[in-house]
């Protein structure tokens, strides 16, 4: 048999040409993976999703991938963000309960993805119907709403907002199961991982095979796996990828490269790309044009698919990701698997990776920014250590790794439910 998970989440979604896409998220990517994890007897643990996604029409082709056919998607209210959602509260609750109700019945298992609007809602019908439910924290509302610069009224009613948001999540997972993403990593902890096994790329010289049990450069003393770092003489390449909008990190990003183009590290020029798009990309492009780099940055755009978006980072000589506020970013477990070292402030879960395999720094503000690339470019056996480091951790939590640990958590806490 297997079970049947209801998932609620708020990240937007379009219809087109008969199929549903994504608005920017990639955590329908990971759902199918479930669908892969064996129960007892071979049978599949999961036996049927149903991805309740607020979806409207789009007005043109999509960028990114349509959801998984397994998936069944059930289309609940579209609406623009937590303002927009507070604007129509009373007729999204009524328009959702009726979509959501005999969905919720029929489950299993209801999986809450928090910060999310129709979470209580969900969860209130859960209980009306005896449906177990788990609550997936995969960020915070507030941290989010307190990085994005929007001045001392408009930022403290935002960061109000976002509080509670947060409790709402949090109230709704309360009975249940609640999973915090990237939370025990060296433990029992769920990353929503996208990578592959045989996308982990081993170090040249490391004699790994993609793929394989072994972690590339593991073995090896810093600096000694004949990886040339950086790629060419004389050049730095930086890389940054995820959604274009305020506060993620890029406008400090851009101030440092030009602080590094204007006293370069080691006498290397400095580039960046930039994998990504959203509503940020005119006033970045302009940013870097006031700053005097425009030459110097690589504006990619999105990258759907996952051979040539990992092509890019690869190419790339460190991923650097001072974001102010995030869960698990999965970015970071890509930029790992194709073996570049990574620059982040310990936002979110970040922090849990420790110093091992990120090249921590407590605040994003250029200058410091630019002084840790300054460092790392000076330190060749940190960037190595880093390297074989965070390709280890990336092979180890790849996207059925992941899957499966988040099935094994779910049977161990709802035995009772028909795993197969």
């Amino acid at each position: 048999m297997g079970i049947r998970i209801v998932v609620i989440d708020d990240n937007p979604h379009l219809a087109w040409e008969g199929r549903t896409w994504p608005a920017n998220a990639t955590f329908g990517r990971f759902l199918p993976a479930l669908l892969e994890v064996p129960g007892p007897g071979g049978l599949p643990a999961v036996a049927r999703i149903d991805h309740c996604v607020p979806v409207r029409p789009a007005d043109r082709a999509p960028t990114t991938l349509p959801l998984d056919a397994r998936i069944h998607v059930v289309a609940t209210a579209p609406f623009d963000g937590i303002a927009g959602y507070l604007r129509h509260a009373p007729a999204l609750l009524r328009r959702n309960a009726a979509i959501l109700r005999p969905v919720i019945r029929g489950a299993d298992l209801v999986w809450l993805k928090v910060p999310a609007s129709n979470a209580p809602l969900a969860a209130a019908l859960a209980r009306a119907a005896g449906v177990p439910r788990c609550g997936y924290v995969a960020g915070s509302a507030a941290e989010v709403a307190a990085g994005q610069g929007r001045g001392r009224v408009g930022g403290a009613g935002a960061r109000l907002v976002g509080l509670t948001w947060d409790l709402a999540g949090r109230l709704a997972s309360l009975g249940g199961d609640r999973v915090v993403v990237g939370e025990d990593l060296d433990g029992e902890g769920i990353v929503t991982s996208l990578v592959e096994p045989d996308e982990i790329r081993p170090m040249p010289g490391s004699g790994d095979a993609p793929g394989s049990n072994a972690v590339p450069g593991s073995g090896d003393a810093p600096g000694s796996d004949g990886a040339p770092w950086p790629r060419e003489p004389g050049r730095l390449r930086l890389a940054w990828a995820g959604r274009l909008a305020p506060g993620k990190g890029l406008e400090p990003l851009l101030d440092a490269v030009a602080r590094l183009v204007a006293a370069p590290p080691k006498d290397r020029r400095v580039d960046l790309v930039v994998l990504g798009d959203g509503p940020s990309r005119a006033a970045l492009g302009t940013r870097a044009d006031r700053l005097g780099i425009a030459d110097r940055v690589d504006w990619r755009g999105h990258v759907a698919e996952r051979r040539p978006y990992l092509d890019a980072l690869a190419g790339a000589d460190l991923f650097v990701f001072p974001s102010p506020a995030e869960g698990f970013p999965k970015v970071v477990l890509d930029a790992f698997a194709v073996g570049l070292p990574v620059l982040a402030t310990p936002s979110g879960a970040l922090a849990e990776l420790g110093r091992e395999r990120l090249e921590l720094i407590q605040t994003g503000a250029p200058a410091a920014v630019a002084d840790a690339i300054r460092r790392l470019a000076a330190d060749p056996a940190r960037v190595a250590g880093l390297r074989a480091a965070g390709t280890r951790f990336a092979a180890l939590h790849t996207r059925p790794a992941e899957a499966a640990r988040l099935v094994a958590r779910w049977r161990d806490r709802y035995p009772e439910l028909p795993w197969g």
